[in-house]
């Protein structure tokens, strides 16, 4: 039986680790620079391009340099890193009050029962808390904020405060957070998130050929007992668009394939073999990523998506003039639905009046859903 390292786990922890090498290993001369501009970072990307793995790698590279790590996710932000910072998310304070009382003259004392009043820690304890353990580490302090759009905007700001006061302070304490493409922009707008203005913005996305080409061949060459030539490696790139979830997919499901259909412990992968592969990985983003992102959206958005699937050159590019015609209506009503798009980094302008799909594979799907949807009012018609 082949070992597989591939775990495609849509915004999970994967075994397997492609790329990033530069944003890494500025990190790493982060961690002892105090001048570095990655002490603070912000990720942004689409969805299955990385993000949280990349946090991952983030902690486990500070753990080995000892650092006090907290990873925290979108709810209950400010509750969760108070808790991770002191222990305990309320105070509870006992009261032993000593009643003094006169009676005909004399004087005593009658000590009452103890009373305890417990109290919620809120965002205002947060920056003391913060500076409290930033006092007592030694080795510095690390936190990750995923899906930080997810987060209240007067939690963000309250982090955001707490952190300026540590940097003032001179503490090693140092911050990274990740969420969709729009984000950046949202938060860093926003007068009480200046602190994340200053950030290192690292917009992470599809790998280059070159990058994936590397990646691939690292991980595959690791495998004990695994045969693969060169041009299957790159019909694997080609398939998968540098985009890391689909790379995840791909390799996944080839080792899978092979685990089901031999049980030697050597084996040299064929092409049917991939084209199984393939065709599984594919159908998998489909339902996993391309589905849930695409049932999201606004209707105004599925539709624009839709036109400019079917508006798409050879070139892959789409005029935005085209697209409005499509969906008979002006160019500047759809204005405010493309930036939208854009935002969310779903589409993208290549250049004036051209928009283009920022996501593999999407074009197609949104075809196969206009289909699927025609089909039914046909369905419906006929009253089957």
């Amino acid at each position: 039986m082949i070992s597989n390292p591939f775990s495609p786990i849509f915004g999970g922890k994967p075994d397997v680790f492609f790329g990033r090498d530069k944003i890494l290993n500025l990190f790493e001369l982060a961690m002892i620079d105090f001048g570095s501009d990655e002490r603070a970072i912000f990720i942004t990307g689409t969805r299955g391009s990385g993000k949280t793995a990349l946090l991952e790698q983030l902690s486990i590279r500070a753990e080995k340099k000892k650092r006090k790590v907290i990873d925290l996710g979108p709810e209950n932000t400010i509750e969760q890193l108070i808790y991770e910072l002191s222990g305990y998310d309320e105070i509870t304070n006992t009261i032993s009050p000593q009643a003094n009382v006169n009676v005909f003259g004399f004087g005593g004392g009658i000590s009452g029962a103890s009373i305890a009043k417990t109290r919620h820690i809120g965002r205002e304890t947060l920056q003391p808390l913060l500076l409290e353990t930033c006092s007592k580490s030694r080795q510095g302090l690390f936190v990750t904020v995923d899906e930080i759009q997810k987060v209240p905007i007067e939690d963000v700001s309250s982090l955001c405060n707490a952190f300026q006061m540590a940097s003032r302070k001179g503490y090693d304490i140092m911050l990274a957070v990740a969420g969709l493409p729009y984000a950046y922009k949202t938060i860093t707008r926003h007068e009480g998130c200046t602190y994340l203005r200053r950030t290192a913005h690292e917009e992470i996305g599809l790998f280059t050929w070159e990058e994936a080409e590397a990646a691939l061949d690292k991980v595959f060459s690791s495998i004990k007992g695994l045969s693969i030539n060169k041009t299957l490696l790159d019909r694997i790139n080609t398939t998968s668009f540098g985009h890391p979830y689909l790379m995840q997919l791909l390799g996944y499901y080839l080792i899978l394939l092979i685990n089901q259909i031999s049980t030697n412990k050597k084996h040299t992968v064929s092409e049917d073999e991939l084209a199984v592969a393939e065709k599984n990985a594919l159908l998998a983003y489909e339902q996993r990523a391309l589905k849930p992102l695409f049932e999201e959206l606004p209707d105004s958005e599925k539709r624009y998506l839709t036109n400019m699937a079917e508006c798409l050159g050879e070139d892959r590019l789409a005029l935005t003039s085209d697209i409005a015609h499509a969906i008979g209506v002006s160019q500047s009503s759809l204005s405010r639905t493309r930036a939208y798009l854009i935002d969310q980094g779903i589409i993208a302008p290549p250049e004036h009046g051209k928009v283009m799909f920022c996501i593999p594979y999407l074009s197609d799907y949104v075809k196969k859903e206009k289909r699927i949807a025609g089909n039914i009012d046909v369905i419906i018609q006929r009253r089957v």
